[in-house]
């Protein structure tokens, strides 16, 4: 409500809430917005369904507990209008909001060339700072409802895979909680739930018809980057091994890790800091000694 373009429509998604939330902004909202209730289904359902009552050519995505700046849709405006073909807008985020004052003139922004030469490094977006055309949603497969962690990425890759332009804005025009991350990691899916577990299945067509190289190395870095909580976990650990089979590219440093042994993995996992640590060290191979 306090955006200085305002062109643009909401769609409220409750998705089984249990607080009194749609009460509070139904008797404050009414007349500015729609709201779709539905029984719990999960994220992915109520972004689909949000996106097939819109009515306008692109889709802005807002979680609940993110926050745009007041220059956002503005700022995003402008890319679509000055630039041809837009499938796809990023822009920068932060985890503090105190950002909010700074007034946006004209955005800084670039477009994306070889994303996937550059997306195991950073995925440019996230799901309450992406525009999407509405045209992609209309003629492929939305948000994938069997997938538990990972949904939001496999849309930005196939957003990317199905042609047009991506663009990223450099200025800061998103709060993107922490409350997000906190639950994703709390919540452990099974493996055949989470993108990494899927990825070199879901993307096998792509795989295929895709003549890029940078795309299915980033695939089976994607997987190498994601896949060691399962992979030293002792209920995940065989299917895990399945999955690492499976990657086309292989890097000798990265795949160092996965032969370490289960207990060993486990022990290292269990200790305060050893998922940091072997985070640092994919980060490092990936950075400085892959293709």
């Amino acid at each position: 409500m306090n955006q200085t373009f305002d062109a643009f429509e909401i769609i409220v998604v409750d998705d089984g809430s249990t607080d009194d939330g749609i009460e509070l902004i139904t008797k404050k909202y009414n007349k500015k917005i729609t709201i779709i209730s539905q029984k719990n289904q999960g994220v992915s359902a109520a972004r689909n369904n949000g996106i097939k009552l819109a009515k306008h050519d692109y889709i802005a995505l807002l979680d609940a507990d993110d926050a745009w700046h007041p220059h956002y849709l503005e700022s995003v405006n402008y890319v679509i209008r000055k630039e041809n073909e837009v499938k796809i807008i990023g822009s920068h985020y932060s985890r503090t909001n105190d950002f909010f004052d700074k007034k946006v003139d004209t955005p800084n922004y670039f477009k994306l060339e070889d994303y996937f030469k550059k997306a195991i490094r950073n995925t440019y977006f996230t799901s309450s700072s992406s525009v999407i055309q509405k045209k992609f949603f209309e003629e492929n497969n939305g948000f994938n409802s069997t997938l538990k962690k990972g949904e939001d990425h496999d849309v930005w890759f196939r957003v990317i895979l199905s042609g047009g332009n991506s663009f990223y804005i450099k200025n800061t025009l998103v709060f993107y909680s922490n409350e997000d991350t906190n639950q994703v990691t709390r919540n452990k899916v099974a493996l055949e739930n989470d993108l990494v577990g899927t990825i070199n299945t879901l993307y096998k067509e792509y795989k295929i018809l895709n003549p890029d190289k940078n795309f299915n190395n980033f695939i089976s870095l994607y997987v190498y980057f994601n896949l060691y909580p399962y992979f030293f976990d002792r209920d995940s650990n065989a299917k895990a091994r399945a999955v690492i089979k499976q990657n086309e590219y292989t890097n000798f440093f990265l795949k160092l890790l996965y032969v370490i042994p289960l207990s060993i993995g486990e022990k290292i996992m269990g200790v305060k800091k050893g998922e940091k640590y072997i985070r640092l060290y994919l980060k490092f191979i990936i950075r400085y000694l892959s293709k």
